[in-house]
């Protein structure tokens, strides 16, 4: 009888012996760290951008009233853009990242610069203003985790306006307005950094170069006298640096973690 009360005590100072290491604050072995995560950027995006350009284009015109002789006139345009983009891409294995985006955007680049003929139009000016800019690109780029630098290029867009005001003519001459529009064409490169933040948002910063062909042209002048004749026109090149906010929808699930 002895021996089974004492092998019963033995039992329960075993079952105990826990707890009271645990009431005692013994030390217990801390839990696995979660594995770290794994950001995939395949998925369609959208988003918005903006930012700021500037931009360059020159030709010769008949300002002077005749052509020839006929004077050089350089336009450097800058200002406010802001727009948005879409977009789609898929994440390789080798953390290679590839696709295609479209963007459109709100441009305000303009410039205005005196043209005045003292002997004829003391204030005259010429304004160039890019009013749009549009792409349609591919893109190539690797991924640092959160993180991908990639660079793109493809086909680009702009809508264009220029115009002349004379508000003031020395006689026999009357004062005069004209203008044209444009839509030009061309191509574009440029390079990006984005970062996923959380909830599958990305922001990021791009900087783009842009090369448009810009026709010469002749418009008519609102006095009825001699059209207003554009010509040798250069390309127009713009640059622009914008920022980027997208939300970005998965196609594989939800962010991976690697084990």
């Amino acid at each position: 009888m002895k021996k089974s009360v004492l092998g019963l005590a033995a039992i329960g100072a075993l079952i105990a012996a826990p707890a009271m290491a645990a009431d005692l604050g013994m030390p217990l072995k801390a839990p696995p760290a979660p594995p770290p995560v794994v950001a995939s950027w395949t998925g369609l995006y959208i988003g918005i951008e903006g930012g700021g350009g500037w931009g360059h284009e020159s030709w010769m015109d008949n300002s002077t009233v005749g052509c020839p002789p006929c004077v050089g006139v350089t336009h450097n345009p800058d200002g406010g853009i802001f727009g948005g983009q879409i977009g789609v891409r898929y994440q390789f294995s080798n953390n290679i990242v590839i696709g295609v985006e479209g963007t459109a955007a709100w441009a305000d680049l303009n410039d205005s610069v005196s043209t005045a003929s003292a002997a004829f139009f003391p204030t005259e000016t010429e304004t160039l203003k890019v009013n749009s800019l549009y792409t349609a690109t591919g893109q190539v780029g690797y991924a640092f985790n959160q993180a991908l630098l990639y660079v793109k290029g493809g086909w680009a867009g702009a809508n264009t306006n220029w115009m002349v005001n004379a508000p003031i003519a020395l006689a026999p001459n009357t004062p005069f307005t004209a203008s044209n529009s444009q839509s030009n064409s061309g191509w574009t490169a440029g390079v990006g950094l984005d970062y996923q933040l959380w909830n599958n948002f990305v922001a990021g910063i791009e900087y783009d170069h842009f090369d448009l062909a810009y026709s010469n042209f002749t418009a008519a002048v609102s006095n009825g006298g001699t059209p207003f004749i554009v010509t040798d026109t250069s390309r127009l090149t713009i640059d622009q640096v914008v920022g980027r906010l997208s939300y970005k929808f998965n196609f594989g699930g939800p962010i991976a973690t690697r084990y």
